[in-house]
């Protein structure tokens, strides 16, 4: 079974870096998971929390493959 979960990519000052943060709770499928991101602005103050010198985020909805993905990526780098 594919879950879905919202991550965020997060531009830190002074760098080029983007920091990416998993949200932990899981969705059944992409629909839940955007409806979720849009009935729920506190997720931009959780952020805010995690990295308050944040320049910048974006927020998109990845199954677990795509996660599993870019967690192979940025340990490769």
């Amino acid at each position: 079974m594919i879950e879905w979960f919202i991550v965020a990519f997060i531009s830190l000052p002074n760098t080029d870096r983007i920091e990416l943060k998993q949200m932990q709770e899981s969705f059944i499928n992409k629909d839940a998971c955007v409806k979720y991101m849009e009935e729920t602005p506190g997720i931009i103050n959780d952020i805010m929390i995690l990295e308050p010198s944040n320049t910048g985020m974006y927020f998109q909805c990845l199954d677990t493959d795509e996660v599993s993905r870019l967690k192979i990526k940025r340990k490769s780098i």
